[in-house]
């Protein structure tokens, strides 16, 4: 083998040593997450935004939260989305199987003539949200209008569908903006990473990443 060659294995082989090594996507562009505002320091010391929540019902129980105390979570930054770049973040019940009850989520309102969106629940299909019809679907409006530091909303879907989650399975919560409407799904405070998928083409593909998760709680009564 000639020297130029061995020099090109060794480029060719240092290369491949980066990508493993580097934080890219998971999904097939390459592409970060599309974000606004701040994202939270390691150690996080700065104020986070409060709402109170709906009382919870007796015999409910937090399939997943990463939620602050008192529904805190970061106000200044997060996830931006429109309708045709709709975010997902995933979640995986691992204490049990659950009749689903109720979601609540962080979101603001960044610009556009509308101030809602739908939130779906997806099933998993190789580690992104699946391309089938959602498993349900709410319409919620009123979202507020992001102003940094001021008081931002957590956003509650009362589910009255029968929705049973299984253990160690994911499911993904998908927002999708109303036209002309461009929200942001707030960080959590503590900065806990999980799965997320970002779209570029109203979710017909998917960019997914380990990263940090936008702020949210899914509540159940437990089953077995």
């Amino acid at each position: 083998m000639s020297r130029f060659a061995r020099i090109v294995l060794c480029i060719a082989a240092v290369a491949a040593c980066l990508a493993v090594l580097s934080p890219v996507s998971m999904g097939q562009t390459g592409s970060q997450p599309k974000t606004f505002g701040t994202r939270p320091p390691k150690a996080n010391t700065t104020a986070s935004s409060q709402a109170t929540p709906n009382l919870i019902p007796e015999g409910t129980v937090t399939i997943y939260s990463d939620f602050g105390p008192g529904y805190s979570y970061f106000p200044t930054g997060g996830y931006e989305t429109d309708s045709e770049e709709p975010v997902a973040m995933g979640f995986t019940p691992t204490q049990g199987t659950y009749l689903l009850t109720q979601i609540d989520l962080a979101v603001v309102w960044l610009g556009g003539s509308q101030n809602s969106f739908k939130l779906e629940l997806r099933d998993d299909w190789k580690g992104e949200p699946d391309p089938a019809p959602p498993m349900a679907s709410w319409h919620v409006k009123g979202v507020v209008q992001y102003v940094g530091e001021g008081p931002c909303y957590v956003k509650t879907i009362q589910v009255k569908q029968l929705i049973v989650l299984q253990k160690n399975h994911r499911y993904w919560l998908v927002m999708v903006p109303d036209p002309d409407a461009y929200l942001g799904w707030n960080g959590n405070y503590d900065e806990i990473g999980g799965w997320l998928a970002q779209s570029d083409n109203a979710g017909l593909t998917w960019d997914v990443y380990y990263d940090w998760l936008g702020a949210f709680d899914v509540l159940g009564k437990k089953l077995f």
